[in-house]
């Protein structure tokens, strides 16, 4: 039997996803196909209600295995892009919130993968980075187009043209990270993160993640009458009934996901 280098397990509602592949948990079509398989079984779990992506060692992931690039070609080259862009819209488009617990390297495609997921808390060690350049590549998995959406477009043009890594400070500063926590720490933080967000009414989750991402694929105007009807559709639900209730009754609300 082969060796499986990414692990699941479920704490409290919460899907703890754990990348193990000494050295440096560098990204290959294995690790990839774990990661992708994991996200259609939790996608029908319906104990799960939000997610942790972490990683074991030094890296979270410190990018491909460039090992494996001298044998790639113009059509290689492209399907190992295009499935390990299928893998990180499974995670976009997984209707619960996924966290990232990043430590120590996040570059190339550990870096893209970071970004797929909704929040990114980083290890004050960490370092992110797309050093394609470097290489004489550019990013393949969304490094391109997913870090503009994040950051100043400058500054997005400044990591992926320089191939340089930025520090966890200067990730959070340029909006690329959300949280920087001592080392060691990244990972009981986004546990204690997920632990907070179930606390609120689990459709809401689900229906404002919704709105977020697809939102951003729209025009203004279109995502705003997406944003009323789903906001409008919530009223029908028990869950919104029970919070509106609980808040003119100044207690704790009690959702039950209906």
């Amino acid at each position: 039997m082969s060796k499986s280098y990414v692990t699941c397990t479920i704490e409290e509602n919460i899907a703890v996803i754990t990348i193990d592949k000494p050295p440096v948990n560098a990204l290959n079509p294995v690790v990839t196909q774990e990661l992708s398989s994991i996200f259609d079984r939790l996608s029908v779990n319906s104990d799960v209600k939000a997610a942790v992506l972490a990683a074991k060692g030094k890296a979270f992931v410190a990018g491909a295995e460039i090992k494996s690039f001298p044998a790639l070609n113009r059509k290689t080259g492209e399907a190992f892009a295009l499935a390990v862009t299928e893998m990180h819209q499974k995670i976009e488009e997984f209707e619960w919130p996924v966290i990232a617990a990043i430590n120590g390297f996040a570059l190339g495609g550990g870096c893209e993968l970071a970004m797929t997921c909704d929040i990114r808390i980083a290890s004050s060690n960490a370092k992110f980075g797309l050093p394609e350049v470097t290489l004489g590549l550019i990013p393949g998995a969304g490094g391109t187009q997913r870090l503009p959406r994040l950051i100043p477009i400058g500054k997005a043009k400044m990591m992926v043209f320089s191939g340089e890594p930025i520090d966890a400070v200067e990730a959070e500063r340029i909006g690329l990270v959300d949280q920087v926590v001592e080392p060691g720490q990244e990972l009981d933080e986004a546990k204690n993160l997920a632990r907070k967000i179930l606390k609120n009414g689990p459709i809401a989750i689900r229906f404002a993640k919704k709105a977020i991402n697809r939102g951003l694929q729209m025009s203004l105007h279109d995502a705003l009458l997406m944003e009323a009807t789903l906001f409008g559709e919530l009223f029908e639900t028990d869950d919104a009934t029970e919070g509106v209730k609980a808040f003119l009754d100044k207690r704790k609300p009690d959702f039950l996901g209906k």
